[in-house]
């Protein structure tokens, strides 16, 4: 769900948010600041370091771990104010190379967790707009649009090197000129109640 924010090409070690307070994720639930600081601590007191895998295959990465954990301060001027931001440190290197490149550039928890209903009212202008990651050298303006149900619709980029990326789901737009760019579409989104 989160972007990765940060790269640190000398340790290989990349930076990025894990969850973020009062934002809709991908199965449209969330969790409060409270939830997600007690979520990162029992994180670490589980000694689950070392337990990452790609895309949810659960065929953990040898030699990738988690060096670093913190729960972002207001201020902070890269990550949301409340999110769980982590750092894993990733020695192989084809797969840092992919990071680097922008094909992997989230993360994305795996969890038990205990649901519970609540009803909440959620603004949504008319289009949300953002930036998309860089990509290919570049990246673009999106556009998206959501019914009055709150159901993603779909949306499009602006045109930037003479083209432009449609968005049907998810967190990446459709490939154009053999790449994608990842997207961010509930950064602006607010639980109300």
């Amino acid at each position: 769900m989160p972007m990765v924010c940060k790269k640190d090409g000398d340790e290989q070690i990349v930076y990025g948010e894990v969850y973020s307070p009062n934002r809709p994720d991908s199965q449209n639930e969330y969790m409060t600041r409270v939830e997600i600081r007690k979520m990162a601590h029992q994180f670490l007191r589980s000694a689950k370091c070392n337990q990452i895998d790609l895309m949810h295959g659960n065929k953990l990465i040898e030699g990738c771990a988690v060096v670093e954990s913190f729960v972002a301060d207001d201020d902070d001027p890269k990550f949301l104010p409340g999110s769980w931001v982590i750092g894993v440190h990733v020695p192989d290197e084809n797969l840092w190379q992919r990071i680097k490149k922008g094909e992997i550039n989230g993360f994305s928890m795996e969890a038990l967790v205990t649901r519970h209903e609540q009803e909440v009212d959620i603004e949504i202008p008319p289009v949300v707009t953002g930036l998309t990651s860089k990509s290919d050298g570049h990246q673009h303006k999106f556009y998206v649009t959501y019914d009055e149900k709150g159901q993603f619709k779909g949306g499009v980029t602006d045109i930037v090197n003479g083209h432009h990326h449609v968005i049907v789901a998810g967190t990446h737009t459709q490939p154009t000129k053999g790449h994608s760019h990842r997207f961010s579409s509930v950064d602006t989104v607010q639980i109300v109640g």
